[in-house]
């Protein structure tokens, strides 16, 4: 998918609401009680090493004091030992697997890399600290349907990390995961403004987090055997474009959940499109949550342990309604939806256009800074967003005009109704 230029729909502030693990250095405490944002995101490092990879065979360049690179059959281990800061620059075509083992931060630069592991993670970082991730060029990583055992390591992804995973860079990164799940940290995962293009495909889980995931920028086209994102801890996106479509929750916090920009589908085929099982905030940004068929909703929140939806701004579509109780501040509205049909949305201005599932689209509620106009089965045009199923900023002509009511949340909200034919243009 192209990589898109976003206009701003928001004033983005970095919301966090709770982290278990503190990072090493660099953080800081701001926002809501118990804040803490993940400080730097780039590294100044003393030294590169280069690693070529080329079918079987891996060829190592440069050496440093305290570090030791084995090389077998394109199976390439790390053992540091030095307290420098140390860039691995990783290149080539090949079948192996880049393994880390050390005690202080590092970055791995990916250059047009493209690495299939058949056994295992294509890279498997099994340092906990800091692991700056620089993206340039078109990469590849690919690992095994089944992994041999490496002593007790927790290896489960085709990217894993035992540390904390920042992402730069303005290159692109693929990822197919057929053991179980793509990109997983046992720390946390931030991918920071004006970073590249990400392609995740996974079994399982396509990016997992143990203490937090942090959206910044980059653009994502996730698709995943059952959760499509999923921290245990805190989940927080300010910008980028991610498009998600799951099994099960498409995106999935374990605690609280933040959106105040970017642009966000999330498509459940089986659960709740954007589920949080503490508090769900959503302040900015362009939503486009579908939910399975009843009882999932688009999004929902942790209600049985008194958690709510907080919805107070943005630009936000919701197929299958949301969380019943949910504290609306901006006013939201209710259609009896049509599966496998195209709709337009205006809110003064700006329209974006978006296609129902064929699955659900029983309950249809929109919101945006003022009452939107929406219309069905128009025919769209403009710039192709969440993987095609959505066109922002569009224009669009034919349809009709579609009746909204007001959204009551307290009841989860009913039918709607159709309008006579109409159509107007729109654009961001």
């Amino acid at each position: 998918m192209k990589k898109i230029l976003f206009l701003a729909l928001a004033a983005l502030t970095f919301v966090a609401c709770s982290e278990r693990n503190t990072p090493d250095d660099g953080s800081s405490s701001s926002g809501e009680s118990g804040t803490v944002i993940p400080g730097d995101t780039t590294i100044t490092t003393s030294d590169t090493i280069r690693i070529a990879w080329n079918g079987s065979s891996a060829t190592v360049t440069g050496t440093h004091e305290g570090v030791t690179i084995t090389s077998d059959n394109g199976y390439v281990t790390v053992n540091s030992t030095t307290d420098q800061l140390i860039s691995y620059l990783l290149t080539g075509n090949g079948q192996g697997q880049l393994t880390i083992y050390g005690e202080i931060k590092h970055q791995l630069i990916l250059s047009d890399l493209t690495l299939t592991c058949s056994n295992g993670p294509a890279i498997n970082n099994q340092c906990h600290k800091k692991c700056y991730v620089r993206l340039e060029g078109s990469n590849s990583l690919t690992d095994g349907a089944s992994y041999i055992t490496v002593n007790d390591e927790d290896r489960k992804a085709a990217f894993f990390s035992e540390g904390q995973m920042i992402f730069t860079g303005e290159g692109a990164l693929n990822i197919r995961g057929n053991y179980k799940h793509g990109l997983v940290s046992d720390d946390y995962i931030r991918f920071s403004a004006g970073t590249g293009t990400f392609n995740i495909t996974a079994t399982t889980k396509g990016i997992e987090a143990n203490d937090g995931i942090y959206f910044e920028g980059g653009t994502f086209v996730i698709k995943a055997g059952t959760e499509g994102i999923e921290s245990d801890s805190i989940l927080t996106i300010t910008g980028g474009q991610i498009f998600v479509q799951a099994a099960d929750d498409a995106i999935n916090s374990g605690d609280d959940l933040t959106i105040t920009g970017g642009l966000v589908c999330a498509y459940s085929t089986g659960n709740d499109g954007i589920d949080a099982n503490g508090n769900c905030y959503i302040k900015g940004g362009l939503i486009y949550a579908i939910g399975a068929r009843e009882p999932e909703v688009g999004i929902d929140a942790n209600s049985e342990d008194r958690k709510q939806l907080y919805f107070s701004g943005g630009t936000l579509i919701a197929i299958g309604g949301l969380e019943r109780g949910s504290d609306l501040s901006q006013d939201c509205y209710q259609a009896s939806g049509s599966t496998n049909t195209w709709y337009a949305m205006t809110i003064g201005e700006q329209t974006v256009a978006f296609k129902t599932p064929s699955s659900n689209a029983s309950t249809l509620v929109v919101s945006g800074a003022s009452k939107p106009t929406l219309y069905k089965g128009v025919t769209p045009s403009g710039t192709e967003i969440f993987n095609g199923m959505a066109y922002y900023p569009a224009s669009y002509s034919g349809g009709s005009a579609v009746s909204l009511s007001s959204y009551d949340a307290s009841s989860g909200g009913g039918p709607g109704g159709g309008g006579g034919p109409g159509g107007r243009h729109g654009g961001w």
